[in-house]
């Protein structure tokens, strides 16, 4: 498997709860990556904070990073390469996953301790 390299997104992102029988609103496609989760249960969107109405009910202060290169779907290990890493460094948290590739949504403040747990494992990471 090739080296692994991440990514940094710009801004601030905001986990948002909505209701399962509300619709995807107008402000999430102003964001530059957003990503929208439904179930019978809630809509869950991920999205730039700058764009969250004050409002909606969501979890502040996530940052993002992208694995840059296209990931075969049928490759395995990956999530667990960076997610060991960054759980011995108590580092929690969400993995997005698309066609391509995989997301990693974890808090502004744990990105200082992040970033040099996942070069520790060989992954390179541009922030």
């Amino acid at each position: 498997m090739q080296q692994l390299s991440m990514k940094v997104l710009p801004g601030e992102y905001s986990l948002c709860r909505l209701s399962s029988n509300e619709s995807i609103p107008s402000w999430v496609f102003a964001s530059a990556f957003y990503t929208v989760s439904k179930s019978a249960d809630e809509l869950s969107i991920i999205a730039e904070s700058k764009f969250v109405p004050g409002d909606i009910k969501a979890e502040t202060g996530w940052r993002i990073l992208k694995i840059e290169q296209t990931l075969d779907l049928a490759l395995t290990g990956i999530t667990a390469k960076f997610s060991t890493a960054l759980a011995e460094v108590g580092v929690n948290l969400c993995v997005i996953a698309t066609y391509d590739t995989d997301y990693v949504m974890l808090k502004q403040e744990k990105l200082a301790i992040a970033i040099p747990a996942l070069q520790k494992t060989g992954i390179m990471v541009n922030a």
